[in-house]
């Protein structure tokens, strides 16, 4: 003789065996790639032209991040940051796409860091711009180094607080 409390038990322990196998099936169809770009991964940007570019083009857009460290050279001081992307975006622009794109988002993002950088030193004479600066010094290193590796696979990195100066 069994209780209402064991049917419902079981009927309960019955329910839970079917949903792991509904939420696997699910899970799976979710899992699978859409027919459409192989490219787009969820939950991560899209790469842009990995499989059509060279890796000679991945190397010139990589470059066009990593030359804003020209500024590190003592004869050419704050300004080289901006004249490296620059240079590097005027010699190859016409003949590689991805370092056009990238090369774009590396000037506008160096001419943004450099107006930042002026006002920062212009606000250490009342000492806010001391904290300012070593921020906007960390922030500009790591951005450019998430930037370079994103172009070193070929994509294009959106930098954040650049603005669209350069088209």
């Amino acid at each position: 003789m069994t209780n209402e409390h064991d049917k419902k038990t079981s009927t309960g322990s019955d329910q839970e065996h079917d949903k792991p196998e509904t939420s696997q099936n699910e899970s799976q169809s979710r899992n699978e790639a859409p027919s459409g770009d192989d490219n787009v991964v969820e939950g991560e940007a899209e790469v842009i032209g990995s499989k059509a570019a060279s890796p000679e083009e991945k190397n010139w857009a990589m470059l066009s991040h990593i030359a804003a460290f020209v500024a590190l050279i003592p004869l050419i001081p704050v300004i080289g940051m901006v004249l490296g992307p620059l240079v590097v975006w005027l010699l190859k622009k016409e003949d590689m796409p991805l370092v056009a794109q990238n090369g774009v988002e590396a000037l506008n993002f160096n001419i943004s860091m450099f107006i930042a950088y002026c006002v920062a030193i212009i606000l250490c004479f009342i000492l806010i711009g001391i904290p300012i600066l070593v921020g906007l010094i960390i922030f500009h290193f790591i951005v450019t180094i998430l930037a370079a590796i994103k172009a070193s696979e070929g994509g294009v990195y959106k930098y954040p607080f650049s603005m669209k100066l350069v088209r």
